[in-house]
């Protein structure tokens, strides 16, 4: 199996790579979609945020909402959240990849949680200015900008990711330049 994580800080563009490898041939994991998926499903995972943040919205189904705005509320609860949700999630997500022998791309946005992956992987960094993640984020989520600052400043620096990946593409530009220099990097991975 052929395991390539990309990462960046929030509204880098690491969708976008995943997409174009995910057209190579790759099976993509989406990683904030896997986790949503366990906390709604996993019944120990539910058991365990409803006894430490009492979030369910009807008895049986935590609320998705309620826990963003609880890990939204300070650093503290972000970590407590992390600690509870990460090692079922890395559980079920090395289950995962235990049972795949095709090219996967994995998105990861919390490149410092890498160590969790017991495969060996090759790690992608997406380099992008402050200015144009936030207004990539704003459009897409339509979200407000207080969210966006405080889930950026929860992230590792721009440097932490770039000095922690074997590639960076950097993604100030257009999709068309962004795209001719996954090309690029694409021909190189090939290679190695």
């Amino acid at each position: 199996m052929r395991l390539i994580l990309i990462s960046g800080k929030i509204g880098s563009g690491k969708s976008t790579i995943c997409k174009c490898l995910q057209k190579k041939g790759y099976l993509y994991i989406n990683s904030d979609k896997l986790a949503k998926d366990l906390i709604l499903s996993n019944i120990p995972l539910k058991e365990k945020l409803q006894k430490e943040f009492n979030i369910l919205k009807d008895g049986s189904n935590i609320s998705l909402n309620k826990l963003k705005l609880l890990f939204l509320s300070s650093k503290d609860y972000a970590a407590k959240i992390n600690s509870i949700i990460h090692p079922i999630f890395f559980k079920e997500l090395n289950i995962l990849l235990s049972k795949t022998i095709d090219k996967v791309v994995l998105e990861l946005p919390l490149i410092e949680t890498m160590s969790s992956i017991n495969k060996k992987f090759k790690v992608i960094a997406i380099d992008t200015k402050l200015d144009i993640r936030k207004k990539r984020y704003l459009l897409k989520n339509k979200a407000n900008i207080k969210d966006f600052m405080i889930l950026n400043n929860y992230q590792k620096s721009s440097l932490y990711y770039k000095n922690s990946s074997e590639h960076v593409i950097s993604n100030n530009d257009t999709i068309e330049l962004l795209k001719t220099r996954f090309n690029k990097l694409y021909s190189k991975l090939k290679n190695e």
